[in-house]
């Protein structure tokens, strides 16, 4: 048996029978230290005392320039402007510049905690969401209680390899629905906010029974095991967070997403892929198997802030996703993750921001780690870190509002062999928006991932049967079409070779939908 204890998308390989199909009529065609040492690299002056007056004009037009690196669901009307957009001259702490030229995304399928606008900054009472049923309550009384229903589907067919002999096409779909509550228009409490996730997955996920690649080739499918929840509706998150002294500080405390905070690539979340979305040897609570945890945020300057949380232990195959948590709270130990962010800015003034982002992990518990060496033991925890970085490269046209470019991001994350099947993993791509002169909004991206397993893994599978190879590598290209404000569509193919260091290299074609309702 082939199991995977550090993916956040638990599961077995070993256990599948190969008879197993799945058919659907529908197919949708310190480094960073020595960087922020760097004189003058974090606090460019964009005063006019220090520049001449020929650049004067540029550096004024630069503070309403919202240069963000590509539009990673960017302006979405709960977007958080400052925590992962760079500016290139910040204003006031907190304080939302978005960029009128930037297309209108929607929440990433499942993370919708991700990229939330600043405590205090939600839209005026009278703005309308892009929707289409304008019928939903999208607002409550005053504006306070802001309401979200998005609808994601997709169809993937498995035209070659993997772990099927026949070719496989599913449907999979995903239902998220947030409010969330200003304290401050509801109540006159500053700084407040209450958020509210339910989720609803189903459709037929393919991942374990046909592909069989370690990675996860989907960001919605939620099957954990086997027979563990591959179809759910749940209550997902349930949080509160409080933002103090201008946004300095801030914490959440509640049943919550790690992944919307830590170890992320804001380019990288445009891809369907899992690992451009969370490294796959970090074990924290993420979808579908959020946890109870509490996090805090300080910034120590306009570009450098970091963050630490700590998270019930609970495995992703434990009931925590789709309950409210207390039950498994304690029984497993505990996950630490602390992180570091620095932003800063190159090019021709300081239009190419870039985001790094350094991080640590530490998991206490005693019995989830096994040791792969001839004698089988129990590790008392496991840790790793991880770094990643989101670069913009090149504007189409710089000193305007305009966010047309090319952007890169890459993700490296490690952990120590001897417990822990994937003890590297490394992933790199590059998104453009406006590829297509007629098409300003869209996006197309192209990517790979790749997953390294551990030599002693590999020697306890041998020695069981199974011949495991060195490595997973998953390469991705899509191409999102910005329909409306409402509605997005992206079609893509992902090649999957040595899925799971032991099946045949896979193709997969599909379609993904997001539609705001």
């Amino acid at each position: 048996m082939c199991l995977l204890p550090t993916s956040p998308y638990l599961y077995s390989i070993g256990d599948i029978s190969m008879e197993k199909r799945i058919y659907c009529p529908l197919l949708f065609s310190g480094v960073l230290f020595f960087f922020a040492s760097q004189p003058g690299l974090y606090s460019q002056d964009f005063s006019p005392s220090v520049v001449s007056e020929a650049d004067m004009v540029t550096i004024d037009d630069m503070v309403t320039i919202d240069v963000v690196p590509l539009p990673q669901h960017a302006d979405r009307p709960l977007q958080r402007p400052s925590a992962s957009r760079p500016k290139a001259a910040q204003s006031n702490r907190g304080e939302p510049q978005q960029s009128v030229s930037a297309p209108r995304q929607l929440p990433i399928p499942g993370q919708p905690a991700r990229n939330l606008a600043a405590i205090g900054a939600t839209p005026p009472a009278e703005e309308q969401f892009p929707s289409l049923l304008e019928f939903l309550p999208h607002r409550g009384p005053g504006g306070a209680l802001v309401g979200e229903y998005i609808y994601t589907g997709e169809s993937f067919t498995l035209a070659h390899g993997g772990m099927s002999r026949n070719h496989v096409t599913n449907y999979r779909g995903n239902l998220d629905l947030v409010l969330t509550l200003d304290m401050e228009r509801a109540f006159g409490w500053t700084g407040g906010r209450f958020f509210l996730y339910g989720n609803n997955a189903h459709g037929n996920p393919i991942s374990q029974s046909d592909v069989g690649d370690a990675q996860v080739f989907s960001n919605i499918d939620s099957t954990l095991t086997e027979t563990e929840r591959p179809h759910f509706t749940a209550v997902a998150e349930y949080w509160y967070e409080q933002s103090l002294y201008d946004d300095i500080i801030r914490f959440k405390i509640g049943k919550q997403d790690a992944n919307a905070d830590f170890a992320y690539s804001d380019l990288g979340g445009d891809f369907i892929n899992s690992s451009f979305g969370l490294p796959p040897t970090i074990p924290m609570p993420t979808f579908p198997s959020q946890a109870l945890g509490v996090a805090s945020f300080l910034s120590l300057s306009e570009r450098i802030s970091v963050g630490f949380g700590i998270y019930d232990g609970t495995p992703a195959e434990g009931p925590q996703g789709v309950r409210w948590g207390f039950d498994t709270l304690g029984h497993n130990g505990a996950i630490c993750l602390e992180q570091i962010e620095i932003l800063s800015q190159f090019g021709p003034n300081g239009q190419l921001p870039q985001t790094l982002r350094l991080g640590f992990w530490q998991h206490t518990d005693n019995d989830q780690f096994q040791d792969f060496s001839t004698v089988p033991k129990q590790f008392s925890g496991n840790h790793g870190g991880w770094f990643t970085v989101d670069q913009m490269l090149w504007k189409e046209q710089y000193g305007t509002e305009d966010t047309q470019g090319l952007g890169a991001f890459a993700m490296y994350s490690w952990a120590p062999k001897d417990r822990n099947e994937i003890h590297s993993s490394f992933a790199a791509g590059f998104v453009y928006q406006g590829l297509l002169p007629w098409r300003d909004d869209d996006l197309f991206g192209v990517a790979a991932a790749v997953a390294n397993f551990g030599q002693p893994f590999r020697q306890s599978e041998q020695a069981a049967g199974n011949n495991v190879g060195p490595r997973e590598v998953a390469t991705e290209v899509f191409y999102k079409c910005q329909v409306t404000d409402a509605m997005i569509l992206q079609p893509e193919l992902q090649y999957i070779s040595n899925p799971s260091g032991l099946y045949k290299d896979a193709l997969l074609a599909g379609v993904r939908f997001e539609v705001a309702l």
